[in-house]
């Protein structure tokens, strides 16, 4: 015992201290130069380069250390440095070490995750051991609480790390990794039960890593070897003959055409495994049908068998466990295996391998192997291979089962594909005879609007004679002072017969515009660009002719004395939202505002409400129509004091004012569309209607006008009698 102590003592001497991390860097250093060139031979990655990361990181840690040795060389107490960065160092590299040891274990996530664990214990304890070291020099830490939780962390890190390594199947590292990773767990163990007092530093932990670190360099330098490009010659055979056999298995996936595709696989397999024959069998419902078979005395390959799995007990266990089996001669009594090997071409039963082929803890279906009599109970050389062969066959299955899906998808899509082109022609053919049919309606509507249009344009020229003669009719007066008096009969029929042609007039132009109407509707059939605009077009002349000749009616009606008022109270509030509604569009067309200036305790005035709202509207819709674009219109009511018993309203354009010389011709209407018109207005058969109603309601008009500026137009209306 006390030999074992001078031992311990031994390994926490300075001078071994030295010698130690030497080794261990040395030992790093190895392992980093026998994964290089494993990786080198190999020519692949995985667990050579991790054995990389793992060495490589574990160097730097041993730097990290040497540097602490030479900081606490430079005036600190002994042990002030190097007992927890040690116990850091060390968990961090034998966690990385584990992981590469582990292959195919956990990602690169688990050993940075236990780094970064490490790091945060150690920047959380290690200040306050500096604290003590620095005020007690004779403190020691391998009493401290932190020691016993490094010890305890160790100790469950390599009992984790060597039970893994332990339980990999296949194992990506020879068995001298776990037993390294033990003998660390063990030293953990004789630190905690018998730690060495004294001293700052954990000697059962370093014995264990003495012993450990061989044992990894030896582990690496037999995956090395076995890595070498000098293999055997039975293993380069093994690589072609499985090379040529996953050919065979692509070439089955490949071959369409072929009854059999399995047949050279199956062949191969046979010669491989030194079988008399083999057959698969896929599984549906408690039967096992074949869809491929080979053996030496099978004249030819065949998927004529079914077995019926309840007659198979150990068939049916390898499809439960989803395990393969071997069943010797002696444990295929009955006549079913009789038959089964009969159904191969063999009189003697031989042993028997079933392996279940799963692929995503799904049974397709089961692998027979028969080998022969000859070989006894003695199983297969390599039952591995089997199972290997089996996952590949399976997964070829798989892949087999889904292309015949997907051609009978294929074969689906086609015929879905010749009934949607098929669609396409029927449609492509009625779209053709619609779209005839239509071209012939547009050609009969056309033909239409063209017969309305020339319609249109004999009213029009009927309207424009009309006006001539209304024309000439208000210049009869004036021709009246120089020359004969005509007879009063003859002027008064010829009256008679202008308004009963104007009447007449207005049936036909009903119906054009409701047959318009119609077609702008697409009542009767749909119609293109051109065709729309023409019917606006014509639309809108209908309309103005509609108007001239309701205005010259009316005109003729005030002329007359035909024209019925009825006058009473009436606001002039009412009438004139009206006419500020109606005129609405031109106003906003031409960008046109309207000003008012209008007192809320306007008082009645007595006037027909017809009247009124007619008035406003031709006032309003002349300054509209001859006002600049953008500018205002200003409407004003007023009373004056010294004329208490009527209402003055005006309208100001911005028309840029009348000349003097036509003012007085401000008020007679004007039809012809030659007669040149009076600048600063712009209607002037609205101003005559408008002046007749005013003087037929008692009242007076009148304009005002300022040249470059504008005109305003004045009316003076009795109020109603209270």
């Amino acid at each position: 015992m006390e030999g074992i102590q001078a031992l311990m003592r031994g390994l926490t001497e300075a001078s071994a201290s030295l010698f130690y991390h030497l080794l261990v860097g040395l030992a790093l250093e190895g392992l980093l130069l026998m994964a290089l060139d494993l990786r080198r031979r190999s020519g692949r990655g995985g667990l050579a380069d991790r054995l990389m990361v793992a060495a490589g990181l574990g160097l730097m840690g041993r730097l990290i250390l040497f540097g602490a040795a030479f900081g606490e060389t430079r005036g600190l107490p002994p042990g002030t440095l190097l007992p927890p960065l040690e116990r850091a160092v060390d968990l961090a590299t034998w966690g990385w070490l584990g992981w590469a040891m582990a292959g195919a274990g956990p990602g690169l996530w688990a050993p940075a995750l236990h780094t970064v664990l490490v790091l945060g214990a150690y920047g959380a304890t290690a200040p306050a051991w500096w604290s003590i070291a620095l005020q007690d020099p004779t403190a020691v830490y391998v009493t401290t609480p932190p020691e016993r939780a490094w010890t305890l962390w160790a100790l469950g890190l390599n009992l984790a790390i060597g039970g893994l390594l332990l339980s990999q199947r296949p194992r990506r590292f020879p068995t001298s990794g776990a037993l390294g990773f033990s003998l660390l767990a063990l030293g953990a163990l004789l630190q905690l039960n018998a730690p060495l007092l004294g001293t700052h530093l954990s000697p059962w932990i370093r014995l264990g890593a003495l012993a450990a670190y061989p044992l990894w360099l030896a582990g690496t330098y037999q995956l090395a070897l076995d890595g070498a490009w000098g293999r055997p010659s039975a293993m380069r055979q093994a690589a072609s003959a499985w090379l040529a056999w996953t050919a065979s298995l692509l070439q089955a996936l490949q071959d369409r055409e072929v009854s059999d595709p399995f047949r050279e696989a199956l062949r191969m397999a046979r010669e491989w495994l030194g079988a008399r024959w083999t057959g698969i069998g896929l599984l549906q419902e408690d039967h096992l049908v074949f869809i491929a078979r080979e053996g030496e005395n099978l004249p030819r390959a065949g998927s004529d068998l079914v077995l019926t799995l309840s007659e198979y007990p150990r068939c049916q266990e390898a499809i439960d466990q989803r395990r393969g089996d071997f069943m010797t001669p002696a444990d295929q009594a009955g006549e079913a295996f009789l038959r089964l090997w009969q159904a191969f071409g063999m009189e003697r039963i031989g042993s028997l391998q079933v392996e279940p082929l799963v692929v995503s803890d799904q049974v397709l279906g089961l692998w027979l192997i028969g080998y022969p009599p000859e070989a006894g109970k003695s199983c297969p050389p390599d039952p591995g291979l089997a199972r290997e062969m089996a996952g590949a066959l399976a997964r070829t299955l798989c892949l087999f089962r889904e292309r015949e899906r997907l051609t009978r998808l294929e074969a689906a899509l086609q015929a879905l594909e010749q009934e949607r082109q098929e669609t396409i022609r029927q449609l492509e053919a009625r779209l053709e005879e619609e779209r005839r049919s239509l071209q012939r309606e547009i050609h009969r509507w056309a033909t239409r609007a063209a017969e309305a249009e020339e319609e249109w344009e004999r009213w029009r020229r009927r309207a424009e004679e009309l006006a001539q003669l209304l024309e000439a009719q208000a210049a009869l007066p004036v021709a009246a002072a120089s020359v004969k008096e005509t007879p009063s009969g003859s002027g008064e029929e010829r009256d008679g017969l202008v308004l009963a042609l104007l009447q007449e007039l207005r049936t036909p132009l009903t119906a054009i515009l409701g047959y318009t109407d119609l077609l702008l509707g697409e009542a009767v059939g749909i119609l293109g660009a051109t065709q729309r605009q023409f019917l606006l077009r014509i639309r809108a002349n209908i309309e103005r002719m509609a108007g001239l000749i309701r205005e010259t009616l009316q005109i003729a009606a005030l002329e007359a004395g035909s024209y019925r008022l009825e006058p009473g109270p009436l606001r002039l509030e009412e009438v004139r939202d009206e006419a500020l509604q109606q005129l609405q569009p031109v106003l906003q067309e031409r960008g046109l505002r309207v000003e008012m200036e209008w007192p809320e305790d306007l008082p009645p005035v007595r006037l027909d409400r017809d009247a009124g709202q007619q008035i406003l509207y031709h006032l309003l819709n002349n300054a509209a129509l001859c006002s600049r674009p953008g500018t205002a219109i200003v409407l004003r009511a007023r009373r004056n004091p010294s004329i208490p018993d009527v209402l003055f309203l005006s309208v100001r354009d911005t028309g840029g004012g009348i000349p003097v010389e036509e003012i007085p011709r401000v008020f007679v209407p004007r039809y012809r569309a030659t007669t040149p018109l009076i600048p600063g207005v712009g209607d002037s058969i609205g101003l005559s209607i408008a002046r007749a109603l005013v003087e037929a309601s008692g009242g007076r008009i009148w304009v005002e006008s300022e040249p470059g500026v504008g005109s305003t137009f004045t009316v003076v209306l009795p109020l109603a009698v209270s």
